[in-house]
């Protein structure tokens, strides 16, 4: 069984922007999102699954665009591989707006 391949990333970019981006990087290199997580305006995670060697150039375009991330070191595969493999992206959002996550209430009961 493959690993979950992790990312991790900071920016100061708008995150609305950030997250299209993303989005549509991963359709672009014949992936899919599983799922999208914001957390408060502060962090978002991307969960996507892509081909194996489209992974550096999901990496390279979001380098590209201002959103600094590498893969993990021990990621190494042919750009032409194939079999596809899930991954995390997780991207902190530096800014000095409020944090805007609101406390949840108490379960009754």
């Amino acid at each position: 069984m493959k690993r979950l391949i992790q990312m991790q990333a900071a920016t100061r970019k708008n995150r609305f922007e950030v997250g299209r981006f993303v989005v549509d990087q991963i359709g672009a290199l014949d992936g899919w999102v599983e799922d999208v997580q914001l957390y408060s305006n502060k962090m978002s995670t991307t969960r996507m699954t892509l081909p194996v060697g489209r992974y550096r150039d999901f990496v390279d375009a979001l380098n590209a665009y201002g959103v600094p991330v590498e893969l993990p070191d021990a990621f190494d595969v042919l750009p032409q591989e194939s079999a596809e493999r899930s991954a995390s992206l997780q991207i902190s959002f530096v800014h000095e707006e409020p944090d805007t996550s609101r406390p949840l209430p108490a379960v009754p009961g």
